[in-house]
């Protein structure tokens, strides 16, 4: 379990309103969603950044959580993340840096839709920026160099209250890589996820759930494992090279200790679990073995 985080203040409150029209494309377009209530961060201090170009107003209900690492330093990332090239026109809504004591930076409010996902599907999501937060952690490469205890702590209590605030299902808190299958690979297999999915942030399947399927007969058929990818939310693209690159993404969060692609054994089991966790009507209509 991670140490609670000491309170540095008292708590922070935002209130900011999205203005302009910004990316309006005609006046057909839907009013832009109502946010109930803005950050309240208690116990964790969140600094007013540099605003970011790379945003629009939110006309769709927040569903997901997409997290990122930067493949930057915090100087170049928050020069990159305030979208001013119009080439690369991006933006994100925090910024959690790596410093030995990690500050938590705010670009874009919650009202409003950050550049942040690019093009992907998650389930039914295919608008990905409109229906997310974006958070971007400072590191290299999350493949490679480990995130310190000190920002998964505050990484942790930035998620949870915006999941709190939100809503956010436990399956819908995603990695870069799960909803950009073949583009990322972000926030890499360095990247905590067991850890926090323990503490109720994202998810992870039940031990015991795998561990008791480690001897029964596995139904290893491309059809079945797309069928089970693309329950739990992946968007599979046709063909077997599509499979091959989707199963690719479910290890990089689920199974990084080995990231082959090849539907084996343990990817179908943890799948299986997954499902039978989080979405239990859907694993009966599968029929899988309980």
């Amino acid at each position: 379990m991670y140490p609670l985080i000491r309170s540095y203040c008292s708590i922070c409150l935002f209130v900011l309103i999205g203005a302009g029209l910004v990316g309006c494309a005609s006046r057909d377009v839907p009013a832009p969603v109502a946010i109930s209530a803005e950050p309240v961060f208690t116990g964790l201090m969140v600094e007013q950044g540099p605003s970011s170009l790379g945003a629009e107003p939110r006309r769709e209900k927040i569903t997901l959580l997409v997290l990122h690492h930067t493949a930057g330093s915090l100087a170049s990332s928050l020069r990159t993340l305030q979208g001013r090239d119009p080439n690369h026109k991006v933006g994100v809504h925090f910024v959690v840096t790596d410093e030995v004591k990690p500050r938590v930076i705010r670009m874009v409010p919650d009202d409003m839709s950050a550049y942040h996902a690019g093009r992907g599907s998650w389930g039914s999501v295919t608008n990905l920026n409109q229906q997310s937060i974006g958070i971007e952690i400072i590191n290299l490469d999350g493949n490679i160099h480990p995130y310190s205890e000190a920002q998964a702590d505050i990484l942790f209590a930035l998620c949870a209250d915006i999941i709190r605030r939100h809503d956010i299902k436990p399956w819908n808190v995603v990695a870069h890589s799960d909803i950009a299958i073949g583009r990322k690979i972000d926030p890499g297999t360095k990247f905590p996820w067991a850890k926090l999915a323990s503490l109720g942030v994202g998810a992870w399947p039940w031990k015991m759930d795998v561990d008791n399927a480690v001897h029964r007969k596995v139904d290893l058929s491309p059809e079945y494992a797309r069928r089970l990818l693309v329950a739990y939310g992946y968007g599979v693209e046709p063909g077997e090279a599509g499979l091959k690159q989707c199963m690719v993404a479910f290890q990089r969060h689920f199974r990084p200790a080995n990231i082959n692609g090849i539907i084996d054994d343990e990817s179908v089991i943890i799948l299986e679990a997954l499902l039978r966790r989080y979405h239990p009507a859907t694993h009966q209509a599968l029929q899988v073995t309980p």
